[in-house]
């Protein structure tokens, strides 16, 4: 690494410890914009100290996929450099390569990386680290203001991918604005998918589904959601492709869904369709780096706990919340069928309109909250910056909702015997839902612990 790329590195490293000490808070971000002003080639260099597994991208699921792919590489006993906390841009990867690596039992193998990464950063990103893989989950309409329509995203990924002509593009098969970018790029692919119907409603608004080859409207033998599922052009013939990563015989159980991939059974713990996909993929990259066994990446799903907000469980005594993150309509529809499926009777939907959640917000009118609609004894809440234009949104939808400033205001309005809250929120909603959670939540733990010591006198 030359001079200007150490100095850049330092000053990085440097401004996140003052952040630490100061501050009190880690700065995701701000780090690695500073040493990207001393020297815009940093990335580049500073990745050489680390073998990159994989990048993951896509609009939903990346933080929980990349999560999950580096605790199965942790479990190969290297160090792993990752951006868990979802700081996704070129900055948030810098960042995320200025701190100590998580702790390795191997310490003479060289570390390695899982990177999440924006969509529309990819094409920064991928040349510049050159990682072994490059995951796709799914492209769907999302914050149309900033990124544009999907097929300014498709042509960002596929400058990602000519830019490091090595990295194999591993991607949802299932998805055929997916499949469309791997017919587009020379680079080696691999596709992951979910073979048989899982027997969901399809949802009313799709993103795509139509041929990427001539735009004839594509049959499909099933739908599993949004435009994801098993399709064929009738006109020219193109079709979902080989998957070399396929999900069978899924099935929902008591503790989320169930499926056989490989021989093995494998167990998401969510009833969210959309976790059959991220577990996949996790799988997908564990198995293609060549640095996981099944065993391992096993235990790793099994002690993964949902952080960061997204499915997160929030336990306040007799209480329990649990919160998410949507920020596009299908996103929204697929936290609508969780919903469904525990029985929830309780929603608190928390929407702002900050720059980096859109401030465009007519996507709500293409959620389908009219599922929602003959729950008996919902008791629903809005909350954020938009909230009135959620109100609106749900009271067409069939829907009283009442205005709340933050989750206790739902705690307030609610008792026990209504069931798990769940809280559904954007990305700039999410954070101060959640620190509050947690504040709630120690407390909770505080008052049991004085209740416990009281029953043992």
């Amino acid at each position: 690494m030359g001079f200007r790329s150490s100095l850049a590195a330092a000053l990085g490293k440097s401004a996140r410890w003052a952040g630490e000490t100061f501050m009190h808070r880690s700065a995701g971000n701000l780090p690695g914009v500073i040493a990207m002003k001393a020297c815009p080639s940093v990335l580049a260099d500073i990745a050489r100290k680390a073998d990159t597994a994989v990048v993951v991208t896509g609009t939903n699921g990346k933080t929980t996929t990349t999560n999950l792919v580096a605790d199965c590489l942790a479990t190969s006993g290297r160090a792993v450099y990752c951006n868990r906390d979802g700081n996704n841009l070129e900055s948030g990867v810098v960042t995320a390569l200025l701190v100590r690596p998580e702790a390795a039992q191997d310490r003479s193998s060289r570390p390695t990386a899982c990177f999440e990464c924006d969509e529309m950063y990819t094409k920064y990103v991928v040349p510049r680290v050159k990682p072994r893989y490059f995951m796709l989950l799914n492209l769907f309409r999302d914050q149309l203001d900033r990124v544009g329509e999907i097929e300014h995203v498709q042509d960002a990924i596929v400058a990602a991918l000519e830019g490091s002509p090595d990295t194999v593009f591993l991607y949802n098969g299932d998805d055929p604005l997916c499949a469309g970018i791997a017919d587009r790029v020379a680079n080696r692919s691999l596709a992951f998918g979910i073979e048989g119907d899982l027997g969901l409603d399809a949802d009313r608004i799709s993103d795509s589904r139509f041929c990427q080859k001539c735009q004839t409207a594509l049959s499909y033998d099933y739908v599993h959601y949004g435009q994801l599922g098993a399709y064929r052009c009738p006109a020219c013939g193109w079709k979902r492709p080989e998957l070399a990563f396929c999900a069978r015989n899924v099935r929902m159980e008591d503790d989320g869904y169930v499926f056989e991939i490989d021989g093995h059974t494998v167990r998401t713990g969510q009833s969210g369709a959309y976790m059959i996909y991220n577990t996949l993929a996790a799988y997908a990259a564990s198995k293609a780096s060549g640095l996981v066994e099944f065993d391992g990446f096993e235990r790793a799903l099994a002690a993964y706990r949902p952080s960061n907000g997204r499915l997160q469980t929030f336990c306040l005594g007799e209480r329990s919340v649990m919160t998410n993150l949507a920020k596009n309509p299908t996103g929204f529809n697929q936290n609508i069928r969780i919903v469904l499926n525990e029985g929830g009777r309780v929603l608190a939907l928390f929407v702002n309109d900050a720059e980096a959640d859109g401030v465009d917000v007519s996507w709500f009118w293409d959620i389908d909250f009219e599922r929602w609609s003959g729950i008996e004894g919902l008791k629903a809440f809005v909350g954020g910056s938009r909230a009135n234009d959620m109100q609106v949104r749900l009271k067409y939808a069939g829907i009283d909702a009442r205005l709340v400033e933050n989750a206790a205001d739902v705690l307030a309005a609610t008792d026990a015997s209504d069931g798990k809250v769940y809280v559904i929120a954007n990305y700039t909603a999410l954070p101060p839902l959640r620190r509050e959670l947690e504040e709630l939540e120690a407390r909770a733990g505080a008052q049991n612990a004085c209740a416990d010591e009281k029953e043992g006198a």
